[in-house]
C-alpha cells in the first residue's frame, strides 16, 4: 500500500513538471510573437531633389538597313545564253556588259536588212532620176521613196535587237542573286541575276505621331550598329511618310553613305536625333519610380513622412526621367529604401554613398 502511493505521487510529480515546462515555454513563444508597432519605426532612406535641368533632346529608334536600289538583270530579247560574266559578289556598273545571247538569227537578219536598204536606194536614186528626165511619174518616186523609208526602219530595228542581244547591268551595285546559266534558252524579261547598290543604303524606321512632328527632310542623325561597337555613321532624312499605319507609326527613310561597304543591308541599327537643346526639363532619377513607367509614382518626403504620390512621366534620358505632372522643382522624392515603404512611413534621411 505505500509503495502504490509512492508510485501515484511521483506521477503527479512528473504531471505538475511537464505541466510547468510548457506554461514557461508557451510564455516565451507568446512573447516572441507580441505585435511590433511599425508607426514607430523610421526607414532609412536615400533621397534626390526634383530639379530642372538642360537636356539635350535626343530621340534614339531602332531601325534597319535596306538597299537605296536593287533591280533584275533581265533579258531584252529572247534566245539562247552564250556567254556570262558574272559571280555572287561581281561588282558592275551601270551599263556594263556581263553576258550575250545568241545572235546568229540577228546576224543574218543584219545582212538581209543591208541588202534590202541597198536595193531600196538604188531602186530610189533610179524613179527620181526618170521622174526628172520625164521619163517616170511623181508617184513612182513617192513609192520608191516609202519603200527605203521602210528599209531603213528594219535595219535599224534588226540593230536594235543586236544591241538588246548585250546584257547589262542597270545600276552600280554588286551581284547578289544569279539564276541564269550559259546555255540556257530565255524570253524576254527572264531574270538572269540581281544587282544591290550596297555602296548607298537607306536606313528605314518607324516613328510615333508624337516624334514625327519635330523631324524634317534633309536632318541629319547618327547611325549606330550593336554589332559594329565604337563606329558611328551618318543619315540624312530623304523621306517622311504623309500617312500613319493603323498603330499611327511614320516610316521615315535616312540616305546612309556605305562606299567602305562596311555595312550590310538587313543589319539591325540604332538611328539618334539631335532634335536640339532645351531647358527647364523636370526631371527625377528613374530609380525612384515605385513600379516603372506604366503605373509610375513616387514618394515624397513630408514632414519627415513617406507620401505615396501619382505622377506623369515623360521623355528618358539616360539614368534621369522627365516628370509632366505630379511633382514640383524642389520636392524631395525617396530614391532608396522604397521597398519597406508604405503611404505615411516615417522615414529617416541618410546619406547616398
Amino acid at each position: 500500500m505505500k509503495k502504490k502511493i509512492i508510485v501515484i505521487s511521483s506521477v503527479l510529480l512528473l504531471f505538475v513538471l511537464v505541466g510547468f515546462v510548457l506554461s514557461e515555454n508557451k510564455k516565451a513563444i507568446d512573447a516572441k510573437n507580441v505585435a511590433i508597432d511599425r508607426s514607430a519605426i523610421q526607414v532609412a532612406v536615400t533621397v534626390a531633389e526634383v530639379s530642372k535641368q538642360k537636356v539635350s533632346a535626343n530621340l534614339e529608334l531602332p531601325a534597319t538597313l535596306e538597299p537605296s536600289k536593287e533591280a533584275d538583270i533581265a533579258a531584252v530579247t529572247s534566245g539562247k545564253i552564250t556567254s556570262l560574266r558574272i559571280a555572287l559578289g561581281s561588282v558592275l556598273s551601270t551599263g556594263q556588259v556581263i553576258g550575250t545571247v545568241d545572235t546568229r538569227q540577228q546576224q543574218i537578219n543584219l545582212k538581209d536588212a543591208k541588202e534590202v536598204l541597198a536595193k531600196a536606194q538604188k531602186d530610189y536614186q533610179l524613179n527620181k532620176d526618170l521622174f526628172e528626165g520625164n521619163a517616170g511619174t511623181a508617184q513612182s518616186v513617192k513609192d520608191a521613196e516609202r519603200i527605203l523609208e521602210s528599209a531603213r526602219i528594219k535595219l535599224s530595228q534588226v540593230n536594235q535587237q543586236l544591241g538588246d542581244a548585250a546584257i547589262k547591268a542597270p545600276i552600280n551595285g554588286v551581284v547578289t542573286a544569279k539564276s541564269a546559266e550559259v546555255g540556257e534558252y530565255i524570253n524576254i524579261g527572264a531574270p538572269i541575276a540581281k544587282v544591290v547598290d550596297i555602296y548607298n543604303l537607306k536606313a528605314v524606321v518607324f516613328v510615333s505621331e508624337k516624334d514625327v512632328y519635330r523631324l524634317k527632310l534633309s536632318q541629319n542623325a547618327e547611325i549606330t550598329a550593336d554589332v559594329l561597337q565604337g563606329k558611328s555613321f551618318g543619315g540624312k532624312i530623304s523621306y517622311i511618310s504623309p500617312v500613319g499605319d493603323e498603330n499611327h507609326n511614320y516610316r521615315v527613310e535616312l540616305t546612309v553613305s556605305n562606299k567602305s561597304a562596311i555595312l550590310k543591308a538587313g543589319t539591325y541599327i540604332k538611328v539618334n536625333f539631335n532634335l536640339g537643346v532645351q531647358s527647364d526639363v523636370l526631371q527625377i532619377p528613374k530609380i525612384a519610380l515605385v513600379e516603372g513607367t506604366k503605373n509610375p509614382y513616387v514618394y515624397v518626403v513630408s514632414a519627415n513622412k513617406a507620401v505615396q504620390r501619382v505622377i506623369t512621366v515623360g521623355r528618358e534620358f539616360g539614368e534621369q526621367i522627365e516628370v509632366l505632372g505630379g511633382l514640383d522643382e524642389g520636392d524631395e522624392v525617396i530614391v532608396t529604401g522604397q521597398i519597406n515603404l508604405t503611404s505615411g512611413s516615417k522615414i529617416k534621411k541618410i546619406a547616398d554613398n
